[in-house]
């Protein structure tokens, strides 16, 4: 899974500490490199399952703030659903080709972070910016593509020259080798298995969700009893969600974070709601009117743990001026093709700023010149930690244009997404670089899918956000898009600063600001384990109260499970989780695309 700033996070098993180059090198290092690798199936197969993905990323991005890179999961669909085929026709699908499903779909999996449709498009949105269809896909295509670009640009560098771990590329490559060295009874039944699995959650997923959404049988919430202060806790946003796709996401976040987030929730919609309602800070309970304020104490937990990061990260700024530098002495193995797209790319986003955002050439040009180190910065978080921060990088941004473009709010949120939007697709490029360097593939090959992936993942994802925004509206209930309060927020401090914020707001940011960056300086000693997420705290503050109690019903279950039958739960919840997550988005987006069309006629 992923935080509110788009960063995916590596599965259990593929933990790595920074800097260590990866022992399972050696057990993935099998000779994969021999056999089919770009095919027809592998990369159609692959472009498929990144559409969902893509869906899936774009409707729990814009409601919980969490994205997922799909590696593990695109892997395990394409083999599912091509092994057993390549049998039967006697041309066996072979790891590298599973390996190209994955990176395919993982490029287009990314596409709704990398075009800012999580954060920077709906911040704009919110704040009276319209931007067109037509340019929101070109935007994402052009920040796709130059994010796969720097991608190829540092693979030499940071995989080859420095074997960073990045453990998500490392977990893809040991689970492709695994399901190509079963023998074939293994091979058919473990994904078989979890296929069945995926299966009946989405179509039970879609059928709740039908009743909830399409004919009103069942709620959004069963409100839970009682008041506080006077207020009805139902009132307060506080119930249990009739949600699968909020009951998958705490299933595959943990504990950990599923608490953090109640923490944050029951700060503030449990003690702070019903004082602002009390002493009229705010008039009227509900979820719209009290998230005007309750934001910025939010968002003010999640900027104060992105600055302390930036600090611990210093470091990185400077290594990533020696790749760039390296880069420069040495030929980073790109193909020549790859700069013309480059200069392509370059030239459309300079006009598209200018046209779309009001970034002249001068600003569009810092936009890009920031880029490259910061996409760096975000790279070797990924390769050490998997950790790619991205949003702390697009907020940086952000504070460096307030300065260049004061009063201006709408070319600030633009200049953070060229930034954020790139290092999205960066991480997730390398996580898949790094499966292909472990497994033998063609680097080139892989580029050239992610390329395609970027196309596909813009043509996908696009529509589907302006139907869900036209059937939903955004900062509601239904889509509070927690990653667009982050990006607005540090707009508006950064151009007007503390002024223009609801009475007493700015203290609350403030407050929030300093918690999370005690937390997240103390977390970095061994009480990391016991201390909540100032991140997860924000998207608390951010989404309605029955997300986060959701969130820890999912999670409690799934460790509950976990103690049970570790191996039964291993093999089975993930395949849960996504088959959830899939049938709800899929279904929403099916509404939506419904309602629409009902409107028109």
């Amino acid at each position: 899974m992923s935080s509110p700033a788009g960063h995916p996070a590596a599965p259990p098993e593929a933990a790595a500490g920074p800097g260590v180059p990866g022992p399972v090198v050696t057990k993935v290092g099998a000779p994969a490199s021999e056999g089919r690798e770009w095919t027809a199936r592998s990369l159609g197969m692959g472009l498929l399952i990144g559409a969902l993905l893509a869906v899936t990323n774009l409707y729990m991005g814009m409601k919980t703030g969490w994205w997922d890179s799909g590696s593990i999961t695109a892997t395990v669909l394409g083999f599912s659903g091509l092994s057993a085929y390549g049998r039967r026709r006697g041309v066996p699908y072979t790891p590298l080709e599973n390996n190209l499903t994955q990176t395919a779909a993982s490029a287009v999996g990314a596409m709704p972070a990398a075009a800012g449709l999580l954060g920077a498009l709906p911040a704009l949105a919110l704040l009276g910016v319209a931007v067109p269809g037509w340019g929101i896909a070109a935007w994402g295509l052009v920040l796709g593509t130059v994010g796969v670009l720097v991608a190829g640009l540092l693979r030499r560098r940071l995989l080859e020259q420095e074997a960073l771990p990045f453990p998500t590329g490392i977990a893809t490559a040991e689970l492709i080798s695994t399901l190509h060295a079963a023998t074939p009874t293994e091979a058919r039944d473990t994904p078989a298995g979890r296929g069945r699995t995926l299966v009946g959650a989405g179509l039970l997923a879609m059928g709740v969700t039908w009743l909830r959404d399409a004919r009103g049988a069942l709620p959004a919430m069963v409100g839970l009893p009682g008041s506080v202060g006077g207020t009805a806790l139902s009132s307060l946003t506080w119930g249990v969600g009739v949600s699968p796709m909020l009951l998958a996401v705490g299933m595959m976040t943990g504990l950990q974070l599923a608490l953090s987030m109640l923490l944050g929730a029951g700060v503030a919609w449990g003690v702070l709601a019903p004082v602002l309602l009390r002493v009229g800070v705010v008039m009227g309970a509900g979820y719209e009117s009290l998230s005007a304020w309750l934001t910025w104490p939010g968002v003010g937990l999640m900027v104060g743990a992105a600055v302390v990061s930036l600090g611990a990260q210093a470091r990185d700024f400077l290594s990533a001026a020696r790749d760039l530098r390296s880069v420069g002495v040495n030929r980073s193995g790109l193909p020549r093709w790859t700069l013309g797209v480059a200069a392509v790319a370059c030239v459309l986003a300079v006009a598209l700023g200018g046209v779309l955002f009001g970034l002249g050439v001068p600003s569009m040009v810092l936009a890009l010149v920031l880029l490259v180190p910061l996409c760096a910065v975000c790279a070797r978080g990924a390769g050490q930690t998997d950790v790619s921060p991205v949003s702390q990088m697009g907020n940086l941004t952000q504070v460096v244009f307030g300065g260049v473009h004061p009063g201006e709010l709408a070319p600030n949120v633009a200049a953070g997404s060229v930034v954020a939007g790139a290092a999205a697709q960066t991480g997730v490029s390398l996580w898949s670089l790094k499966a292909g360097h472990l497994l033998g593939a063609s680097a080139s090959r892989q580029l050239a899918a992610q390329l395609v992936g970027v196309v596909v993942g813009a043509v996908v994802a696009v529509p589907a956000y302006l139907l869900l925004v036209d059937a939903y509206g955004l900062g509601t209930a239904s889509l509070p898009v927690p990653a667009a309060a982050q990006f607005r927020a540090v707009a508006e401090v950064s151009v007007r600063g503390l002024a223009g914020l609801p009475p007493h707001a700015g203290v609350g940011a403030l407050v929030g600001c300093l918690v999370g960056a005690v937390l997240t300086l103390a977390s970095r000693g061994r009480a990391a384990r016991w201390l909540p997420s100032p991140v997860a705290m924000g998207i608390g503050f951010i989404t309605p109260a029955f997300f986060a109690v959701t969130l820890c019903l999912g999670a409690g279950m799934a460790a509950m499970a976990r103690r049970w039958s570790p191996k039964v739960t291993d093999d089975h919840v993930p395949a849960l989780g996504s088959g959830a997550l899939v049938g709800e988005s899929l279904m929403g987006l099916i509404i939506a695309a419904t309602t629409a069309l009902q409107r028109s006629v």
